[in-house]
């Protein structure tokens, strides 16, 4: 009724051909690097800093891996937990993010939703005491008529008289009470205008290194291809790409990897000062720059420059001795016939030079 179990040597192997060990592996991995990917992607929550979140994310990665002491517990020794990991504390730190900031989101979508209710408010109520002063025009306007019509003349000089004060007080009062809206909605608007330009630079700014990001690299690298077809200025582009930084990652942890691209992208912030220099984060350990009327000479004394800084830069490691950086840069001058994507992969493959000879140079 029920059949037979299988006998062990009718069992059918894994599909993938991997044994049961080596999946374990491969899901434990999978894990871990979904954590990773979180942090490396963390939205704002409340009560939380973003730094302190990954923190946490790389503490359950490592967990998930090695079987670590949880996040906030004492340390212990691994063979001492024989591999048991805290799954359900797992879902619960994802869940709580999840939870955390979607709350934000709401809370920020909430907020703007006011200030644009305050100004549509605002405006309905101004056009509101302008019909007021209307009725009052209009009341005026009516005894004067009525006046006309019969033979009350002094009645009628009165009524004209009180009517020009009146008129003349009317006038007064929208005239003030306009500019006092004025004022007030001109505020109101100033602010929802910085408000949505915050906005937008923050959407622009890598959280890490507080650089442009890639979307606001590709728009400036398209407007200076443009400004190049239109006016012929020189142009160079830099890809500068942190040298062995998987190593410096797994072998230090990603609070250390951060330090160090927070540290690069300040060094080449305060290597290229210029307003129209634009120093922007790709994405993990890869910069880029671009220099508008800059030769490519001039843009390889610029990057030695760089190259010169970071070998002086001494970042705190997981040991006591402080971790010595290198970058290699590849440099690429703008040509004629470019446009974004050719430039970009000369530049990416002078990168793939400097790198194969050596690193820590530019090519």
């Amino acid at each position: 009724m029920f059949g037979k179990a299988p006998r062990p040597s009718e069992t059918k192997p894994p599909e993938d051909g991997l044994g049961s060990n080596q999946i374990a592996d491969t899901a434990l991995d999978t894990v871990a690097a979904i954590l990773r990917s979180v942090a490396e992607f963390a939205l704002e929550q409340e009560g939380t800093d973003i730094s302190t979140f990954r923190a946490n994310a790389e503490a359950w990665a490592r967990h998930v891996t090695l079987a670590t002491a949880p996040p906030g517990a004492p340390e212990d020794d691994a063979g001492t937990r024989k591999g048991r990991r805290e799954w359900e504390a797992v879902r619960r730190f994802v869940r709580d993010y999840c939870q955390s900031s979607c709350k934000r989101a709401v809370t920020v979508t909430a907020d703007l939703r006011q200030v644009i209710w305050v100004f549509i408010r605002n405006i309905s109520q101004a056009f509101t005491q302008d019909e007021e002063i209307d009725g009052r025009l209009r009341a005026q306007m009516s005894r004067l008529e009525t006046l006309v019509e019969s033979n009350a003349t002094d009645e009628l000089k009165r009524e004209v008289l009180d009517a020009v004060r009146a008129f003349k007080e009317i006038l007064k009062e929208r005239s003030e009470r306009q500019h006092r809206q004025m004022e007030m909605l001109g505020a109101q608007v100033r602010s929802l205008g910085d408000d949505l330009e915050s906005a937008r630079r923050e959407s622009e700014t890598d959280p890490l290194t507080r650089v442009p990001n890639r979307k606001a690299f590709d728009d400036y690298l398209a407007r200076s291809v443009e400004m190049h077809k239109a006016f012929g200025q020189a142009m160079s582009l830099l890809i500068v790409d942190v040298d062995h930084f998987k190593t410096v990652n797994d072998c230090n942890g990603h609070a250390t990897g951060d330090g160090v691209l927070r540290n690069v992208a300040n060094s080449l912030v305060k290597v290229f000062l210029r307003k129209s220099d634009f120093v922007a984060r790709l994405g993990g350990d890869e910069f880029a720059v671009i220099l508008r009327e800059t030769s490519e000479a001039d843009a390889r004394v610029l990057a030695e420059r760089v190259l010169a800084r970071i070998r002086t830069l001494r970042v705190a490691g997981a040991s006591a001795e402080a971790l010595a950086v290198t970058v290699s840069v590849g440099l690429a001058r703008i040509e004629v016939d470019d446009d974004e994507k050719a430039w970009f992969e000369r530049a990416d493959h002078a990168l793939y030079l400097a790198k194969q000879a050596g690193r820590d140079r530019v090519c």
